[in-house]
């Protein structure tokens, strides 16, 4: 298995909510997915493999911040560490870009993803009552200080 990481274009599109649409309670719109790829403040890093869409993380810029709204791996294609390289290579990006600070929310029952993001370095930073819905749940919010 050769895992490559590229930015998203528009013969991804239709994968992207396709992962996305199995793997979340309350799926994104194709027509955010395009926004973001669309915009100058805004990227999304695909995991490929064989150029076939495998994974894909969302950043939304405002230098020398970023927030990550969403990451997912197919279903497929998890626990090989796939979550963890697509991570890591577009922190590389984000700090190409200027950026030093990265913040998330979190499902407070998501062990996997959490677990995956201390791995990396976020640290816990607070707590939103109610955050999620389908079902209703809490998140927790963590940064990750890249310098």
């Amino acid at each position: 298995m050769s895992i490559e990481f590229r930015f998203a274009n528009d013969r991804d599109l239709d994968t992207i909510v396709e992962i996305e649409s199995s793997s979340m309670s309350c799926p994104w719109s194709r027509d955010s997915y395009k926004e973001a790829m669309d915009s100058d403040h805004a990227f999304i890093m695909v995991a490929t493999e064989s150029d076939s869409c495998v994974g894909f993380a969302v950043f939304y810029l405002t230098v020398p911040e970023s927030e990550l709204p969403d990451i997912v791996v197919a279903e497929s294609h998890r626990g090989k560490g796939i979550g963890k390289a697509l991570l890591d290579a577009s922190l590389r990006e984000l700090t190409s870009r200027g950026v030093d600070t990265v913040f998330l929310e979190v499902r407070v029952s998501n062990e996997r993803a959490k677990a995956l993001y201390e791995k990396v370095g976020f640290e816990e930073i607070g707590r939103r009552k109610y955050f999620y819905s389908d079902p209703v749940e809490d998140a927790i919010c963590m940064r990750l200080e890249m310098n």
